[in-house]
């Protein structure tokens, strides 16, 4: 994947937002709100990977937060 692929995953993902807007137009504001910070929060991740691909991943990630607590257990 290259940056060039960047604006053809954001149509797909606009399209699959306007499919499953009107599907949503039955639920909350809330709901709705809920919806489109996940999918912002979402593409700045995946474009920010598309840039960078050296960033850590979730993995790492909690291997940082929980190996402290592993090594409590171990002894």
């Amino acid at each position: 994947m290259t940056p060039k692929d960047i604006p053809i995953y954001m149509a797909a993902c606009l399209l699959i937002t306007l499919f499953q807007w009107f599907r949503l137009k039955t639920v909350s504001k809330k709901e709705r709100a809920a919806y489109l910070s996940i999918l912002a929060l979402c593409w700045v991740l995946a474009i920010s990977l598309v840039m960078n691909p050296g960033l850590p991943g979730p993995t790492q990630f909690v291997n940082v937060i929980f190996k402290p607590l592993g090594k409590l257990l171990d002894h």
